[in-house]
């Protein structure tokens, strides 16, 4: 009988860690992808002028003759035009997304949060210079903005990702 009891009480706890286990690493993902919205979007301008300024083909460089001799499957000059790539499709979704936003705001009759939370990213101000400049907040009303909207884009960007059933 002592041994049916205790093999019980091993499985009790063992499913209990694994709630709590599960649990964690749902907290995690939405918190991840919180994170990575708002990484994007404090990198924002610098990926775009990345895109804009950076050297992506052979003829962007001044030696063209020493790169003559590297093969079209060369994988770092390939990395670089990927990575590009990638950053000009992100860039064009983030527009998108930030369209998004922008129109969900004003149907919301609250275009004041899309204002501050695009001063803040895009523009970089502080929120005390947003919270002057908008004339009907504090800034600690700007933070609060900028958090609730990063948590909307993070589903425009994310979809389905950033939504983590409980």
């Amino acid at each position: 009988m002592e041994k049916e009891a205790a093999e019980l009480l091993v499985r009790t706890a063992a499913l209990e860690a694994v709630r709590e286990f599960e649990k964690s690493q749902k907290k995690n993902s939405k918190a991840k992808v919180y994170q990575n919205a708002r990484m994007l979007m404090e990198n924002y301008n610098r990926i775009c002028r990345s895109v804009q300024e950076g050297v992506s083909e052979l003829s962007d460089v001044d030696d063209g003759e020493s790169l003559e001799e590297l093969s079209a499957e060369d994988i770092y000059i390939n990395s670089i035009i990927k990575s590009k790539l990638r950053s000009i499709v992100m860039i064009a979704h983030i527009d998108k997304c930030l369209g998004l936003l922008e129109e969900e705001m004003n149907q919301k009759e609250t275009p004041e949060k899309y204002l501050a939370f695009r001063y803040y990213y895009l523009d970089g101000m502080t929120p005390e210079s947003i919270a002057e400049i908008l004339g009907s907040c504090s800034e600690r009303t700007v933070w609060r903005w900028v958090s609730e909207l990063t948590g909307i884009l993070s589903i425009y960007l994310f979809g389905a990702d950033a939504i983590i059933l409980d």
